[in-house]
């Protein structure tokens, strides 16, 4: 009997690598090269993804299942062949729930611009570059507060209206001044998020979902904001900045990551170089984030939008002007028809 068994698991595994690794391998063509690396990269990709995910134990789990049916194929395991096989019929479904929010996320990323926000646009460069600097002024400004903390969103390409719903809407021009005010403790908007969508404010106090990661050892030291900041990187693309009111530590979270490398406390901004040396930090990696740029397009999309400032200013004063003199030229026409 197990002179059968083994004999049948080495004819087995005889037929399997002729049939489908010496003959293929004979026949390929550069088409199978390009499918296998196709293949090879989105197997990958999908354990990348599910690896760091809470299904990651689940499909250990499948896996191990699906082994198991193999070998039973195999050695002939007839009752056990029956029992899976009877279950098969609902076993699509029952995975569809199981891995429903990963099934999700996938999805979600799927959608998404594989370089996050893709601000690729003179226009769209320079209000991410305001953006940048008015956020990283305003998280430096908080961070030196005693008892302020500060939740910033800068959303993706994945909308986060349904978010702004649970705040305060607002539609206000990012600046640091604003942002610090909300962010003052006490304040009735400082304990939600605020979330900018290009250069404006579109919501205040907003809710947001917690990390759903409970085996970062990081996040299991931190409160509820950073754990609401990571949260909502993991369900978007969005880039959030963080500022701990019990630390004043600054991180940025995109991807479901956490960066807090960028000072230590409040007292790394009583040196004017090191507070420097910080901002810069902070505004290259939130500029490379959004538009995928360096230190220098991040300079050039300033002079960009500085110069469309001043031309829109001299639009509007001429506006202005042509305004203010278009009614003395009326009564002068008038003066002139009673003459």
């Amino acid at each position: 009997m197990t002179g059968t068994v083994f004999g049948n698991v080495a004819a087995f595994a005889s037929g399997f690598f002729s049939d489908f690794i010496f003959e293929p391998i004979k026949n390929m063509t550069w088409v199978d090269i390009l499918d296998i690396l196709v293949l090879t990269v989105v197997l990958y990709s999908i354990y990348l993804f599910v690896i760091d995910r809470r299904a990651g134990k689940l499909a250990v789990g499948l896996a191990i299942i699906l082994l198991v049916f193999a070998l039973g194929n195999v050695i002939e395991l007839r009752a056990f062949q029956s029992l899976l096989s009877g279950s098969s019929s609902f076993a699509i479904t029952l995975l569809i729930i199981i891995f429903q929010p990963e099934l999700r996320d996938a999805l979600e990323k799927i959608g998404n611009t594989p370089t996050g926000l893709i601000l690729s646009g003179n226009k769209d460069k320079a209000a991410g570059a305001h953006t940048v600097y008015d956020v990283v002024d305003a998280a430096v400004q908080i961070a030196q507060r005693e008892r302020d903390g500060a939740l910033i969103v800068i959303e993706g390409s994945t909308k986060l209206g349904d978010y702004a719903e649970r705040g305060e809407k607002l539609d206000a021009e990012v600046s640091d001044k604003l942002l610090t005010t909300i962010f003052v403790d006490k304040s009735p908007l400082h304990d939600g998020a605020v979330i900018i969508r290009g250069d404006r404010i579109i919501a205040a106090g907003a809710k947001l979902p917690l990390s759903q990661n409970e085996e970062d050892e990081q996040l299991k030291n931190l409160g509820t904001r950073h754990r609401a900041g990571v949260g909502i990187s993991e369900v978007s693309d969005c880039v959030v900045v963080l500022v701990s009111e019990e630390t004043h530590i600054i991180s940025i979270a995109n991807n479901g990551m956490l960066k807090r490398d960028y000072n230590r406390g409040a007292s790394d901004f009583k040196d004017s170089e090191t507070a420097m040396a910080i901002k810069k930090h902070l505004r290259e990696d939130l500029f490379r984030i959004l538009t995928g740029g360096d230190s220098k397009e991040l300079e050039k999309a300033l002079v960009w939008a500085d110069e469309q400032r001043e031309k829109n200013l001299k639009k509007s004063g001429g506006a202005r002007k042509a305004d203010e003199e278009a009614p003395a030229d009326d009564v002068k026409a008038e003066e002139e028809k009673d003459v």
